[in-house]
Order: C-alpha cells, then structure tokens, then sequence
C-alpha cells in the first residue's frame, strides 16, 4: 500500500505531563492540535526523541487517546529513545509526525471485544471512545500483562465511562492467573460482532490459534494491530515488513506502516510471522 500522507503533518507541540502508571508504563501527554484533530483509533505518530540528532529516528507509538488539542501516548523506557521522552518535563517541545498508518476499522453496532496484551493497551482508549460516539456500548476489554503494576488501569481505557474489564496476570497478581487468552472461550460465547487485538505479535498469534480452536467461529470483524521494527514509518526504510497470505495463500510480504499496523488477523502468516527473527537482532 501506498503512503498516505494527506493527512499527516510535521507538529512542534508541547509537553503538558509525563506519568508513571507503574511497573515501568509512562503516559506522555502533549499539546498536539494536529494530531488530536486528525488521528484515528489504530494511528499512529514518530515522535523525535530529544533535540539532538541522537538518536536520529524517530519512534512510533499509537495515539492513545485525544481531548480536545491534546494526545496522550502509553510506553516504557526501554531504550534510548524511549528513555529520553520519559524524562520530557512539561514546557518541553515535542516533535510529531503523523497520524500514519492504516487504523482499526470501527464498528457501529452489536458487541465488542478488544483483547490487549502489556503495552497493546495503547490504541484501545481511542478506538473504544469512537466505538461509543458510534453507539455500541456492549464492550468487553481482556487486559492482560505480566504482573499487577504493568496493567494498564482499567479506567483508562475510556473517558468518562469505563467499559467492563477482565484482567489476567501471568503470575496471578491480579485477574485470572494465567495468559489473557484464557478469557476468550467466555468472551467468545456471546458470539460478538467485532474482536480487535493488540499486543506482542507472539501474543496475537496465540488470539488467533484460540480463536479458530474455540468452535465458536471467527468474528465478522477481526483486525489485530501488529509490531515491527520501523525507522520512516511511511514506507520508504522498508524496515516494518512483514508476512501475510496473498491471494493464492502464499505468503507476501507487506509494510506494517502503510499496510498496517492494524491488519485483518485472517489475513497474516501467522507460521511466517512467528519465524521471523526477534526485534534485538535487528
């Protein structure tokens, strides 16, 4: 796919705050009116690390959330890029590009799953506000993470109204003790219309596998937002490829910036995907 950038712009905006939820989750908010005014649920924008040319590229996170002229982001400090826009202090400028990428296509009726692993969190609070102004209420979000203090709090994921939560921890600190797929076969059970996904593609491989295992059919809407390493984020580095069945049902090769990240999930090699090597050998 190509490129789309008719809606995307480069934006010097302010820093207002940078949060630390927890076990290692930072919420950076900025005074983006570009960005606020343009994003949708699944988007995504570089943000430059510092003023300097170190690092020199840009990072990408998905729009968490806007309000008004402002936009929140959710990461950890992980690297050096990361670690300089967590120690942003407010009045710091912030420069953006974006929105890119191919976001979540939104449903405007019946039920809603969103299954989110760890950092997956982050485009939900977006999308499940527009799910809202569509007019679907009946939302069920699956939080999944390793321990407690790395989920994200339940009653972020929407403003005001908080949809209903079920969380899983992978050492029973908090929820179901165990992966958060173990909550799909109940979730599955009301057969909704729409399952959107978000996490560590190994994460959304295994959604997928329960999905076809369960019995309970695939959703009629089911889109995962996928990761990969990305230095442009609009095509050119060739950097974010990734697998998926072409029409023969051999496997191609597409970008997770334009062609993603939010893909259908009937549509991606997962086998393929799952072979690729790790993003620390990159």
């Amino acid at each position: 796919m190509t490129a789309d950038l008719s809606r995307a712009a480069l934006e010097t905006g302010e820093v207002l705050v940078v949060e630390r939820l927890g076990g290692g989750l930072l919420e950076l908010v900025a005074r983006l009116p570009h960005l606020a005014a343009t994003a949708m649920p699944g988007t995504f924008a570089q943000l430059r690390c510092g003023q300097s040319t170190t690092p020199l590229l840009r990072r990408p996170f998905s729009v968490a959330w806007t309000q008004d002229d402002t936009c929140g982001f959710v990461f950890e400090a992980v690297g050096a890029g990361t670690r300089l826009l967590s120690e942003l202090q407010p009045g710091d400028p912030l420069d953006s590009l974006g929105p890119l990428g191919h976001g979540f296509s939104v449903v405007d009726g019946g039920s809603v799953v969103c299954v989110s692993g760890g950092l997956g969190c982050a485009p939900f609070p977006l999308l499940i506000n527009e799910l809202r102004r569509r007019g679907v209420e009946d939302i069920l979000v699956l939080n999944g993470a390793r321990t407690a203090t790395r989920l994200y709090p339940a009653e972020r994921f929407a403003r005001p109204a908080v949809p209903v939560v079920a969380e899983a921890t992978d050492d029973g600190t908090r929820g179901h003790h165990g992966p958060v797929t173990d909550l799909l076969d109940q979730a599955l059970s009301a057969h909704p219309s729409a399952l959107y996904a978000c996490g560590p593609n190994a994460m959304l491989g295994a959604v997928m596998r329960t999905l076809l295992e369960s019995g309970a059919g695939l959703p009629p809407t089911l889109e995962a937002s996928l990761e990969a390493p990305m230095g442009c984020g609009f095509g050119t580095c060739l950097g974010c490829a990734l697998p998926v069945l072409g029409e023969d049902g051999a496997s191609v090769w597409k970008l997770c910036c334009t062609d993603g990240p939010v893909m259908p999930m009937r549509e991606v090699d997962w086998d393929g995907l799952r072979a690729l090597p790790g993003a620390d050998v990159a």
